[in-house]
């Protein structure tokens, strides 16, 4: 919706429309990274570089993108979950990424643990 008439011209409106937003076209370049790299077109730093997409961005959108996934192919709905459910599924994601845990890992997942257990 065009806000300020007289900040805009009919012709800039209908291009913001058409291109988007910077939040959306940083997505699409994430996307194109993601796309890139699985494809072995470019390394993953090609990629960043090519399509201008800091690390801290990508990594950002990965983490995004993939809390939007986990949730819908594990109830197979948008329907929100409970933090500890959600704290769960983390924390066997992370285990079975590092199957032999130091302490100082099981002690910080006892912490949290506690912590969103006391806010549930």
């Amino acid at each position: 919706m065009l806000l300020d008439r007289n900040k805009y011209t009919e012709s800039g409106y209908i291009g913001e429309t058409l291109i988007g937003d910077a939040a959306q076209q940083l997505e699409q370049r994430c996307m194109a990274v993601r796309q890139s790299v699985k494809d072995h077109d470019f390394s993953y730093e090609e990629a960043l570089e090519a399509y201008q997409v800091s690390d801290a961005d990508y990594k950002a959108f990965l983490g995004e993108d993939i809390n939007r996934n986990i949730f819908i192919s594990f109830s197979g709905t948008t329907t929100p979950i409970k933090k500890m459910d959600y704290f769960a599924i983390y924390e066997t994601m992370l285990l079975s990424y590092f199957p032999h845990p130091s302490k100082r890992v099981k002690d910080l997942f006892k912490e949290l643990s506690k912590e969103v257990s006391s806010q549930a």
